[in-house]
């Protein structure tokens, strides 16, 4: 029998049913493994009887939480696949992903179904709570390909390589991804994650980690500082798992309010962690970030658990199951990151490309795109994007060395660096700035002074450009070049 992912989870509900699942958001809230399990029957019985059948594709447009949680085991449960569709994306944004990945019908919140309207059938059937099921009358055809795969998520993206459209994991390479990380994370019964990620952006190695291996996940009331702190000291939290903007915002709150004694790790991922707000949050807590290396092509081939101040900075030491190698130009000590592991992506999916034929490319690894180094104690930086790298006069560096010096001034709350064609010296460095709040904005002049102080010449900002808020993708990472020509959606 193939594996999958929701018998692996009712196995482990069998073993602890009285176990704790899930916890919030309001303090007496939860949910037991028996009794999660029964909602993902429900909800699987539910699903067969409005039609679903095994090896169909369904487009998930629903909010994170308890329920977008079970809806996906329940489809899993009905042997068929997820592809999300963020709500963070516009309508038009979601709409173009029934133009690339095959979907049969689609699960919707009631208030959110208006925004696919125009692929669906005009009938729907309820199945629990706020959550409508409906066919797809629009949408383009699967690659013939697809049905030899056990698949569990189609994942839309550019991909690494920049030209695909959609990450195929099957359940067998998920199962090795939660695995793999769970030799650093040593997941079990005795955990509590305190979650405040997207879930459609992050479930497969997190999400999925925590019900196969008997852990609690905590679901604040919000995302406000003392929100998250309050769930984390009321349920004891083990873990935490949140970007640079949650840690950002428990530093910012006023209440004098610690950490549970019992943290093991506070897990920071989809960007890079600034400088700043770590040095921030251990001044506040006392606590080491946890840098990760995450790639939806490969799962997470590192994660930093040394706990250790001296290596801040560092997604950690590469996880026992995957293999690296650094691509340097001689005399360099740093360069591309190439990786290779169980649990690599099955496929992309349009145009299809089966992991044999993407492998084979690079003899058996994987081009991550991005640069990085190693310390002699084995600690791997991420020193940045090959497509972010800066080349002005033929001198080369990474915008983040310049986003650092810009965040530390006074009056700077954010900052992203790229670089423009330049028809005398290739590019020239533009800098864009958010004010930070009751401060008054610094002139060019005082900002290129400034910036004299800590940078090479060629690498100080010819233009500084005040916004009001930074652009992101909707999986939550900078970018960096608005003028550069993007895909419809972004990983």
């Amino acid at each position: 029998m193939s594996r999958n992912c929701a018998r692996i989870f009712f196995d482990t509900a069998e073993r602890q049913a009285d176990h704790p699942l899930i916890l919030g958001p309001d303090a007496g809230d939860c949910v037991s493994y028996a009794q999660f399990r029964d909602e993902v029957l429900a909800l699987a019985g539910a699903l067969r009887a409005a039609g679903l059948r095994a090896g169909q594709n369904v487009g998930l447009l629903f909010p994170s939480g308890r329920q977008y949680i079970a809806l996906v085991y329940a489809l899993w449960a009905c042997d068929a696949c997820v592809t999300p569709l963020p709500v963070e994306l516009t309508p038009a944004e979601k709409l173009q992903i029934f133009d690339h990945v095959h979907l049969d019908a689609v699960i919707a919140e009631r208030r959110l179904i208006g925004q696919v309207a125009a692929r669906l059938d005009s009938a729907s059937t309820p199945l629990a709570a706020q959550a409508l099921y409906a066919g797809v009358t629009h949408s383009c055809s699967a690659p013939p390909q697809l049905a030899a795969v056990n698949a569990a998520f189609i994942r839309f993206t550019s991909g690494t390589t920049g030209s695909a459209k959609g990450v195929v994991l099957s359940h067998e390479s998920i199962h090795e991804r939660i695995c793999a990380a769970n030799a650093a994370l040593q997941l079990g019964g005795a955990d509590r994650v305190l979650w405040l990620l997207s879930m459609d952006y992050h479930f497969a190695v997190s999400i999925v980690a925590y019900l196969s291996f008997g852990a609690a996940i905590i679901l604040p009331k919000n995302s406000f500082g003392i929100s998250t702190l309050t769930a984390a000291r009321q349920h004891r939290a083990t873990l935490m798992y949140a970007s640079p903007t949650h840690y950002n915002l428990m530093v910012q709150d006023d209440s004098g309010m610690g950490l549970p004694d019992c943290l093991r790790f506070a897990i920071v991922t989809t960007t890079a962690l600034p400088v700043q707000i770590g040095e921030a949050f251990y001044a506040r807590f006392g606590q080491v970030l946890n840098e990760t290396y995450g790639i939806i092509e490969l799962g997470l081939p590192a994660i930093n658990v040394s706990n250790r101040r001296d290596r801040q900075g560092s997604v950690g030491r590469l996880l026992p199951a995957y293999e690296l190698r650094i691509e340097c130009t001689p005399g360099d000590t740093q360069g591309e990151i190439l990786l290779r592991s169980p649990g690599m992506l099955d496929a992309y999916y349009s145009p299809w490309q089966s992991r044999e034929q993407i492998l084979a490319r690079d003899g058996g690894w994987l081009r991550t795109g991005d640069l990085g180094r190693l310390s002699e104690d084995g600690y791997l930086y991420i020193v940045g994007r090959s497509k972010d790298m800066i080349s002005v006069g033929g001198l080369k560096f990474f915008p983040d060395e310049v986003e650092t010096v810009l965040a530390q001034h006074p009056a700077i709350q954010a900052a992203t660096v790229y670089g423009r064609h330049d028809g005398r010296w290739g590019q020239s460095v533009v800098a864009q700035l958010v004010l930070r709040p009751a401060c008054a904005a610094p002139g060019n002049d005082e900002l290129a002074a400034y910036c004299r102080q800590y940078l090479a010449p060629y690498k100080i900002p010819s233009q500084f450009q005040w916004v009001d808020k930074l652009s992101y993708t909707a999986s939550g990472k900078v970018i960096r070049n608005p003028e550069r020509t993007l895909q419809p959606i972004g990983s």
